[in-house]
C-alpha cells in the first residue's frame, strides 16, 4: 500500500515525541513506519510538517485495551485516543479528510457535575471538525499537563480535550494557556462556574441557549437553539465553510448519540447517567438533503 505524504517531513520534536513511547518502534522500524513498512497492516501513515499519524496503531490508540503512551489498560477515565468509524476514514485517500495547515488545540471545560452540557460541547467540537473533513483527535483528561498535550499534538490533527476543574498550580496554568488555541467553557444559570478556565475562555457556551426550541413546533429550525450554538461554535473554530445543512447534520448526530449502558463510551465520553436535558424531542430522521 502506498505511503501518503503531506507537506514535507515531520518536525524533529514530533518525531522525538513519537518514538519515545514505551515499547514503541518509531518510523523506519520494520513493520512500524514508512521506510520499513513491508506488510499490508502498516499502511497510510500520514507524514507532514506538524506530525506523524499512523493508521490507528500508534502509542495513543486504545481499541479497548489501553495504549503505550499511558502504559495502562483502558478504564473509565482512559486518556488514550478513541476515534469513531468515520474519523478513522482519514487514512483512506478517497475519503476526503484533510490535515490542518495549523492544528488547533481545543479545551472543552466545565465544573464537574454541573449538568451544563460540557459533554455536548466536546462532541460538538469533534463532530464539527469531522463534518468539515478536518482530522481531529479527541481525549479526556482529568489532570491536564503541558507534557500530555504535547504528546497528543504529534499526529498533526486538531486536538480537542474534555476536562473539568483545573488541578495544577498557578504557574503551570500560566504556562499551559500559551499552548491553547481555543477554550470552550460550558455554563448554566444557577450553577457554579469553573473560574480558572473562565479567565481564559475564548468561547462561552450557555446551556439555556442550547436547549431552547419551539415547544409548539419542535421542527421549526428557526427556533432550535442548538443550531445557533453550533453555528457560533463552528465560526469560532474557523469552520466557516459549513453549510446550514452541515450544521443540521451535526445537530442530528448529537441528538442521536447512543447513551451507553454500564460504563463510559470512550469516544463520546457519555456515561449512563447522562441525559438529553431541555425536553426537545429526538428527530425521527436525519435532515433531508437540500
Amino acid at each position: 500500500m502506498p505511503l501518503t505524504v503531506r507537506r514535507g517531513a515531520p518536525s524533529a520534536v514530533a518525531m522525538a515525541l513519537w518514538i519515545s513511547g514505551p515499547g514503541l518502534a518509531g518510523p523506519g522500524a520494520q513493520g512500524q513506519g514508512p521506510e520499513g513498512c513491508t506488510s499490508e497492516s502498516c499502511i497510510a501513515w500520514q507524514v507532514g510538517a506538524f506530525g506523524v499519524d499512523p493508521n490507528g496503531t500508534g502509542p495513543l490508540d486504545c481499541h479497548g485495551h489501553g495504549c503505550a503512551a499511558t502504559g495502562t489498560g483502558c478504564h473509565s477515565e482512559c486518556e488514550c485516543r478513541h476515534l469513531d468509524v468515520i474519523e478513522r476514514q482519514r487514512w483512506d485517500a478517497n475519503a476526503g479528510f484533510r490535515y490542518p495547515k495549523r492544528p488547533s488545540l481545543v479545551i472543552t471545560a466545565s465544573r464537574d457535575g454541573q449538568h451544563c452540557a460540557s459533554t455536548w460541547a466536546f462532541n460538538a467540537v469533534r463532530l464539527l471538525f469531522r463534518q468539515a473533513k478536518e482530522s481531529c483527535d479527541s481525549y479526556w483528561m482529568r489532570h491536564v499537563t503541558r507534557e500530555k498535550l504535547q504528546r497528543r499534538l504529534v499526529t498533526g490533527a486538531h486536538v480537542v480535550v474534555k476536562t473539568h476543574e483545573w488541578k495544577g498550580s498557578v504557574e503551570a496554568f500560566e504556562d499551559l494557556k500559551k499552548m491553547l488555541s481555543h477554550v470552550v467553557l460550558s455554563v448554566r444559570e444557577g450553577f457554579p462556574r469553573e473560574e480558572n478556565w473562565l479567565k481564559i475562555a475564548t468561547h462561552v457556551l450557555h446551556f439555556e441557549e442550547l436547549v431552547a426550541y419551539n415547544k409548539e413546533d419542535p421542527e421549526d429550525v428557526t427556533q432550535i437553539g442548538a443550531l445557533t450554538v453550533l453555528r457560533k461554535l463552528a465560526e469560532h473554530l474557523g469552520l466557516r465553510g459549513l453549510s446550514a445543512h452541515d450544521i443540521r447534520l451535526v445537530d442530528y448526530e448529537l441528538m442521536t448519540l447512543p447513551m451507553p449502558k454500564g460504563s463510559c463510551n470512550q469516544t463520546t465520553k457519555l456515561w449512563p447517567f447522562h441525559s438529553r436535558r431541555g425536553g426537545r424531542p429526538i428527530p425521527s430522521a436525519p435532515p433531508a438533503s437540500p
